[in-house]
């Protein structure tokens, strides 16, 4: 291997657990900073665990002594909450050098806020719905009676769908407000667009996107706000343009995420959020054209070359996602989507599916299911 590479992991999200595979295949030993217990820590791909505590604010505590003890090449956030904590250490010169954005400037506020994302986006010129950042609860009433149901009301944190709310009618507004407000009042009021929900993996290179694939999102769950669950493979002319808006605004620098929404009548791709983290889609290269692990390696010898994209002939395929498409199925009692995950399956990495598949009978089996398994394996 000829880089080392530390990933940084605070929560148990599905998608990361997958992202090693993508790393080991570029060439690189991964190291994971994480707590005990989570699924990307079983996956054979992590050559080796520095156990943290859960706390973020501990766990960014040892990443800062971590780095004081040992290099590496490339450092990843995996998650939202993790690179939150961490980020407020801006300014301190143990960042310098590998925080995805300039610590020392208001980058780090447009990949971590919602409402300083969509600022930001509106002031470089991106298609974005039309917004409006509100403070208190009288605000966020006179823009959504500007605008007109229905709307989305957003928090200015959150990941996965979480701090994230469509609202259809005034009396549903008070309780939204309620439930997102994180104490400052802080709001985002965003005009609903109507079209297909969808996402771009991207890695940019100091801005640059270096390497991008692009799907509509077919099924969420548990909610439809929520992660999706399955994908189709897609390509319009604007995505490019509008990553490399993304990523001259940011500056950003590694594996991310770009939400969007096609409004197929007007044919228009609409900027909704950032994602400053792997996504959970990375793995699919191989049906969209793309080397993500190539690129990367490329990245990190130096050399850049013309960023890549989907092509057209992979568009309209749909891929069942696994694990997060098998828990679906079992909670939703879906055969169908039981039965197509599987082709989606990480086969080379037996300890994660075990991992994967442990979740599902401590998560999602019914009490009842859960109860005969046991008595089935006590006899």
């Amino acid at each position: 291997m000829d880089f080392e590479v530390l990933l940084v992991v605070g929560i148990d999200a599905v998608g990361i657990a997958r992202f090693p595979r993508l790393l080991h295949d570029a060439g690189c030993r991964v190291t994971l900073l994480a707590p005990p217990g989570l699924a990307v820590a079983r996956s054979r791909y992590v050559a080796s665990h520095v156990a943290t505590a859960a706390e973020p604010e501990t766990q960014a505590g040892r990443l800062e002594a971590l780095l004081a003890e040992r290099n590496f090449h490339h450092i990843i956030i995996g998650d939202e909450p993790t690179l939150t904590v961490i980020a407020r250490h801006r300014g301190e010169a143990w960042l310098d050098g590998w925080f995805p954005v300039d610590h020392h400037s208001d980058a780090v506020e447009v990949i971590l806020s919602k409402p300083a994302f969509q600022q930001a986006a509106g002031a470089a010129g991106l298609t974005i719905p039309k917004s409006e950042i509100c403070t208190g609860f009288a605000e966020v009433e006179a823009a959504v009676r500007a605008m007109g149901y229905p709307v989305m009301l957003k928090s200015p944190h959150g990941c996965s769908g979480s701090g994230v709310r469509k609202l259809v009618g005034e009396a549903e507004l008070k309780a939204a407000f309620e439930l997102l407000d994180e104490g400052s009042g802080v709001m985002l009021v965003q005009q609903f667009v109507d079209g297909r929900v969808g996402s771009s993996d991207v890695l940019f290179d100091r801005g640059v996107p270096a390497c991008w694939q692009s799907w509509y999102s077919r099924l969420c769950w548990p909610t439809p706000l929520a992660s999706s669950c399955a994908r189709e493979a897609m390509f319009h002319r604007d995505i490019g343009p509008m990553l490399a808006g993304v990523g001259a605004l940011s500056g950003f620098h590694g594996f991310a995420g770009v939400d969007w929404m096609h409004d197929a009548e007007r044919d228009r791709v609409y900027l909704i959020e950032f994602n400053p983290r792997p996504t959970p889609t990375y793995h699919l290269d191989a049906h969209s054209g793309v080397s993500f692990a190539g690129s990367f390696r490329a990245m990190l010898e130096g050399t850049r070359g013309d960023g890549c994209r989907a092509p057209s002939a992979a568009c309209g395929s749909v891929i069942h996602l696994f694990p997060q498409s098998l828990y679906r199925a079992v909670g939703e009692r879906d055969l169908d989507s039981l039965w197509r995950c599987w082709s989606d399956a990480p086969w080379s990495d037996p300890l994660l599916i075990a991992a994967y598949l442990r979740r599902v009978f401590t998560h999602f089996l019914p009490m009842r299911w859960r109860q005969a398994v046991k008595r089935l394996l006590l006899r």
